[in-house]
């Protein structure tokens, strides 16, 4: 969409959208190294609706899959309740208690959309400060896109890609408890 002012000769971008160029290969060797900022750009990539994007997060997932078959699988936890419980506070505790065990942590937050930008409209991380910044922890707000089930459509991708990450522990954070948070189930031990 673009913008046209008065004033201006040129029309200007509504909004700045930035367009990544992904190379599989050296995301996947990115994120079976441990790197953060590969383990990042692979779940937005998987998080992507864009066709070019499903087409290469399938072959991502599919090369940590094979990579991750002969490797241990990381215990998954799910942690779901009503809005305001205590989820994230919980979440925040247990995660530096098994940080101080040696465990390296991921937590999966998914959060309600934004009908705006369609992003995560919480953002639980800024509730997780010890583990924000913990270089044992990843801590990974998503978008629940309107997905039923409180997860996203992504999140048994994202689980895979914080495992060949090497992290031993992910807690799955569900939007909240109502009658449709079940799916989370399916995904964790």
């Amino acid at each position: 969409m673009l913008l046209l002012l008065p004033k201006f000769r040129s029309p200007l971008p509504f909004s700045s959208v930035r367009h990544y160029h992904y190379d599989v290969e050296k995301l996947f060797e990115g994120v079976i190294s441990g790197k953060r900022s590969s383990l990042s750009k692979a779940i937005t990539l998987v998080e992507s609706t864009r066709a070019d994007h499903l087409i290469l997060s399938k072959d991502l997932i599919s090369k940590c899959t094979q990579y991750m078959s002969t490797r241990p699988r990381a215990r998954r936890i799910g942690f779901t309740g009503t809005p305001g419980v205590g989820k994230s506070s919980f979440i925040e505790a247990f995660g530096k208690f098994l940080i101080e065990k040696n465990h390296k942590l991921a937590v999966l937050a998914v959060d309600p959309s934004s009908s705006r930008s369609g992003g995560s409209l919480l953002g639980d991380k800024t509730r997780m400060q010890y583990l924000s910044v913990s270089d044992s922890a990843y801590v990974r707000p998503s978008p629940n896109g309107g997905c039923m089930g409180g997860v996203s459509r992504n999140t048994i991708e994202s689980i895979i890609l914080s495992e060949a990450a090497g992290f031993d522990t992910i807690f799955v954070e569900t939007v909240g408890v109502g009658q449709s948070e079940f799916m989370v189930a399916d995904m964790v031990d």
